[in-house]
C-alpha cells in the first residue's frame, strides 16, 4: 500500500488548500464537455472543476483516495486507474486536468503519451506543477524526498519539450513564484 492509501482518510487535513480558486481563473476549460481529473485523490479539485464543465471523472490509482472523495460527492465519477494506462478509446477525451499530479507519476513521458492518444482533436490537457528551479520549490522536494517518494518534478521549459515532441500545441504561464500551469492541446 502506497502512501496516499496510507493517509487518505487524513489527506484534506494534511495538505493544506490546493488554491484551487487562485488558478481555476486561468484554465481554459470548455463548460459543455465533460472533464478528467487526473490523479485527483480526494476530489477537492474536481468538485470545484465540476461547477465549470458538464461533468467530472476522477482518476487516481489509490482506492482508499477515491473512497474519501466518494463520500463528498454524488455527481462525480470514479475510476481507479493510473495515467500510463487509461481506460478510454482514443480520441474520446475533451479535456483533462492535472493539479500537483504529475511529478508524482513515474511513467511520466508514457502517461503524456497516454494522454495524446485518448483526447480528441482540440482537446486540452491542462497541467499544473511545481518549479524546481524555484528555491521555495526546493523544500516540497526535500519533504518529499523524506516520504520517501519518488517523485519527479519538471521545470516548465522541460515539460513544454516533453509535450511538443508528443505532438502537442504548448503554452504555459507563471501562477506564482513556484507554480506554473501549462496547457498542452491536441491539434
Amino acid at each position: 500500500m502506497d502512501l496516499f492509501s496510507r493517509i487518505a482518510g487524513r489527506y484534506d487535513s494534511i495538505i493544506r488548500s490546493s488554491a484551487v480558486n487562485e488558478f481555476k481563473k486561468y484554465l481554459n476549460l470548455e463548460s459543455d464537455k465533460i472533464l478528467l481529473d487526473l490523479g485527483g485523490g480526494t476530489g477537492r479539485v474536481a468538485l470545484v472543476l465540476e461547477q465549470m464543465t458538464n461533468g467530472c471523472i476522477l482518476l487516481d490509482r489509490s482506492f482508499e483516495m477515491l473512497q474519501q472523495a466518494r463520500k463528498k460527492s454524488n455527481s462525480l465519477f470514479f475510476l481507479q486507474g493510473v495515467g500510463e494506462s487509461l481506460p478510454f478509446r482514443t480520441g474520446t477525451v475533451p479535456q483533462i486536468f492535472a493539479n500537483d499530479t504529475l511529478h508524482h507519476i513515474q511513467k511520466q513521458k508514457e502517461t503524456l503519451d497516454e494522454c495524446y492518444r485518448v483526447m480528441g482533436n482540440k482537446s486540452r490537457f491542462s497541467i499544473r506543477e511545481y518549479d524546481p528551479e524555484y528555491w521555495k520549490t526546493k523544500f516540497l522536494i526535500f519533504f518529499e524526498k523524506v516520504l520517501m517518494f519518488s517523485s519527479i518534478f519538471l521545470p516548465p521549459w522541460k515539460l513544454e519539450e516533453f509535450c511538443k515532441n508528443i505532438g502537442f500545441a504548448v503554452v504555459w504561464q507563471r501562477l506564482t513564484k513556484s507554480t506554473y500551469l501549462l496547457e498542452a492541446t491536441k491539434d
